[in-house]
């Protein structure tokens, strides 16, 4: 089910629940989901992704809010995915139904919907692999400013309000960097 209200933000997924999605889509909605999720890209710019936009080691992607395009080497996980798209004879990987454009992003969103309902997910939109892929990469230990690279945002603070850290995590770990900060600087006095 998508997001209720434009003001809410979408669905950060658990890796069980990417992988149910990545399961139960069909081509070439799951090799634009595993895109979004594996490039943190907006779907928006996944499904307009050119023939030209991928090389044998790196994919580029043109950011649609910032029209900067960013560009993401292709390590094994991505590789695969990029193997594994289906070849083309027109300007995109993947053709709306004419095959003159691509497909659109409320054909993916839609099928998305009808995934996600029949998996019980409620919340998740397309952006949520672009959301999910920031917050895993933050909880696995990746640095901010590593993952505002991969996802393309202006500023750190930007970035910070697409990943999920929840309130009391946060607190604790506010917490816990001021008791040791405090215990430094009492020590020394």
């Amino acid at each position: 089910m998508a997001k209720s209200n434009r003001a809410g933000k979408a669905l950060v997924l658990s890796q069980d629940q990417l992988q149910a999605v990545f399961v139960n889509l069909d081509y070439p909605h799951c090799a634009i989901a595993r895109l979004c999720y594996l490039t943190a890209s907006r779907a928006g710019e996944v499904v307009a992704l050119p023939m030209t936009a991928i090389s044998h080691d790196a994919i580029s992607i043109k950011q649609t809010k910032t029209k900067a395009t960013k560009e993401i080497n292709l390590y094994p996980e991505l590789s695969d995915v990029v193997k594994q798209l289906v070849p083309q004879t027109g300007a995109y990987y993947f053709p709306g139904r004419s095959g003159q454009t691509h497909i659109t992003l409320r054909a993916f969103q839609k099928q998305l919907d009808k995934t996600c309902d029949y998996l019980g997910i409620q919340g998740a939109s397309s952006h949520s692999f672009r959301r999910s892929m920031a917050t895993h990469l933050y909880r696995a230990g990746v640095d901010l400013e590593s993952i505002r690279q991969v996802t393309g945002h202006k500023s750190l603070d930007s970035l910070t309000l697409y990943i999920d850290i929840p309130r009391l995590e946060a607190q604790s770990k506010v917490a816990a960097a001021v008791g040791k900060l405090w215990n430094r600087a009492t020590s020394l006095a």
